[in-house]
This record gives structure tokens, C-alpha cells and sequence, in this order.
């Protein structure tokens, strides 16, 4: 495993490490140009804004938002003041097809990263609200033997515990030690997780401030069926169907301007290209104005990780013979950024 080490690009300016928004290098000789790129982002955004209001006036919340969002906001207070948080979203979103649901569009995400990610937020010493899609996989239990494996059989009621045992126990201490730290917050849909999305990131901005992290692991559906195109009851197989999909309003500039402009907003960007792949990340940095792009490619998502900065910082961390987990390294070096980001607001 090798340390990440700092280079810059030249693409952004070099501001100083702890700033949290990024300021993009033009040229004397573009000024018209880049007073007109301004004006078309601001209007990109302006219809952002549009966009995300109508998705929450057209899709309403779980019907245990008000529930959840009260144990949000105790677990935040019942904490000293100068507890880090970090909101960990993880997992894949579904779209319904109809009101009543039998069918639906499903974004495939096992949810491994952000459950790893989870456990090693846990040790840096944050509190994590462990946002993720029910039934994906979990931390701790990630690592625990299906219950067959763990016992042997040994005749007529005589069960033995395999030597698996050994490191079951292990995972079972480090849950004991860290479950009071950590708020498990389950969603199925698109809306579901938009709305708490919205609800504990405004929390946190306003209870925690800077010392509050959000990690967008979160495999989000990139398009919905809007209510007015949704049948109420199940689509039948007699006839060929048209579903008509919207685009998912991005919702990472409202979390960065409006609901959590305080918290260190860290998202993802996965391709299969590597040649687009930074380009990418700049790109979501430049136009949402957060902090931090992990950027990776899908072949390569477990054993290298780059992390591009607004401040135009890139560390690549690499992890080839996998003898743990990446995301140890990667949790590690954000609980660093983070202290220099808290370090610069104080």
C-alpha cells in the first residue's frame, strides 16, 4: 500500500489546501468567453434549482421520514461539541414503474464501498448516519461467514464452531465497541433517498457545521418516471409498454450551496475510460463547487483511488496486492483533509 502524495493540476488554480471552493484559471485575452461560460452556468444551476424543487413537490417523502429525521437529530445532539459527523450514503436507488409497485428499474450497487467506509469513519473517531439501501450489505456484517460456516456438526445434538469462530469474535468486538457511533437510516427508492439526502445533510449544516462530512458513495438512478407518467396499478404484459423517463435533477449543487455548505462534501465519479476520467472529476468540481471528486475506473475501483481537491490538488492512492481494504487508506486521508478544512474555518 503507498501513501498519497500531493501533485498539482494545472487545470485549477492553486489556492491555498483548505478553501473549499474551487477557482477556475482564465485568461485575460477570453474575458467575453468566459463572462458567457459564466452566465450559461449560472443558468444551468438556475434550472437545477427548478428541477430539484419540482422532484420534491411531485415526490413525497417515505412515509417514516418524520420518524427517521427525529432519530437523525437526537443522535447529533446527544454528542460533545466537538464530535466529527459524517453522512455515509450507500448503495443503489429504484424506480417504480407504478404508484403501487410491482415493478421497477433498479440501479445495481451492492454497497460494499460505503459499508467499508463506514468502518474505518468509525475508528478515525467520527459518528456516521449510515444512509443505505435496505438489504445491501452492512458494516461488520460484511465480513461475518454465512451461520452454516461458522458450525460443524459432530453427531447427534453436538454442534462444534468452526475455527472461523476466531475471527467472528473479532468482528463482534469491533461492532460492540463502535455501535453507539453509528445510525442506520434504510431507503428503497429514488425519493426516498433524495429526501433524506436533503433532510440529514440541512441537519448537520446546522448542527454540526464543519465538523460534518458527507460521502456520496450512494449509487443514484440517473433518470425516474415522474408521478404524472407513473399507472397507478400494475403494467400489463398484453400490450407493449412506453415508459416515458425524466432525468434526475443533480442534486449535489443545492447540497453544497444551500443545504450543507458547511460540511466537506466528498462525491465519486466511476468510469471506463481512463482517458475522461480526470476531465470528469474537474468538471463536477467546477460546476457543483464541492470539495473532493474520488474519481476511479471500474476495473481498477479496488486497488487505486484518485482524489481530486478544489483547490486543484490531485493524491492518487494505490492498493495493488489488496491485503486490506482500500478504503482504510482512503478514510484516512480524508480525515486528514478534513482537519485542515476545520483548521481553516476555526
Amino acid at each position: 500500500m503507498s501513501r498519497p502524495n500531493w501533485q498539482h493540476q494545472t487545470t485549477l488554480s492553486k489556492i491555498p489546501a483548505t478553501s473549499s471552493k474551487p477557482i477556475v484559471q482564465h485568461s485575460s485575452a477570453s474575458a467575453s468567453s468566459t463572462t458567457a461560460e459564466v452566465m450559461s452556468a449560472d443558468n444551468i444551476k438556475t434550472e437545477e434549482f427548478k428541477l430539484c424543487d419540482a422532484f420534491f413537490k411531485e415526490i413525497p417523502p417515505h412515509a417514516d421520514y418524520d420518524e427517521s429525521m427525529a432519530r437523525v437529530k437526537s443522535f447529533i445532539q446527544n454528542s460533545n461539541p466537538v464530535q466529527r459527523f459524517v453522512l455515509v450514503t450507500s448503495g443503489g436507488t429504484l424506480i417504480p414503474l407504478e404508484r403501487l409497485m410491482v415493478r421497477y428499474i433498479d440501479n445495481f450497487s451492492t454497497g460494499s464501498r460505503g459499508a467499508a467506509s463506514t468502518e474505518y469513519f468509525l475508528e478515525a473517531g467520527y459518528k456516521v448516519i449510515f444512509l443505505h439501501r435496505a438489504k445491501s450489505i452492512q458494516p461488520f456484517a460484511r465480513n461475518i461467514p454465512p451461520p452454516l460456516e461458522t458450525l460443524e456438526w459432530e453427531g447427534v445434538a453436538a454442534w462444534a464452531v468452526s475455527r472461523d469462530s476466531a475471527k467472528v469474535r473479532r468482528i463482534l468486538e469491533r461492532y460492540a465497541k463502535h455501535k453507539a457511533s453509528i445510525l442506520y437510516v434504510s431507503f428503497e427508492s429514488l425519493g426516498d433517498y433524495l429526501w433524506y439526502l436533503k433532510g440529514i445533510s440541512c441537519e448537520l449544516n446546522k448542527s454540526i457545521g464543519h465538523r460534518g462530512m458527507v460521502y456520496l458513495a450512494a449509487a443514484v438512478s440517473d433518470f425516474y418516471v415522474p408521478s404524472s407518467e407513473m399507472p397507478e396499478h400494475k403494467i400489463q404484459s398484453d400490450t407493449k409498454p412506453t415508459i416515458n423517463l425524466a432525468l434526475t435533477p443533480k442534486m449535489i449543487y443545492p447540497l453544497a450551496t444551500i443545504w450543507a455548505p458547511k460540511a466537506y462534501i466528498v462525491s465519486f465519479k466511476l468510469e471506463t475510460d481512463s482517458e475522461i476520467l480526470m476531465e470528469k472529476a474537474q468538471k463536477a468540481l467546477k460546476t457543483y463547487r464541492h470539495n473532493m471528486v474520488a474519481a476511479n475506473l471500474l476495473t481498477t475501483r479496488k486497488t487505486t483511488v484518485t482524489f481530486v481537491e478544489s483547490t486543484g490538488k490531485v493524491a492518487r492512492i494505490d492498493n495493488p496486492e489488496e491485503t486490506s481494504d482500500i478504503e482504510l487508506l482512503m478514510i484516512g486521508f480524508l480525515r486528514d483533509r478534513h482537519s485542515a478544512y476545520l483548521d481553516a474555518n476555526s
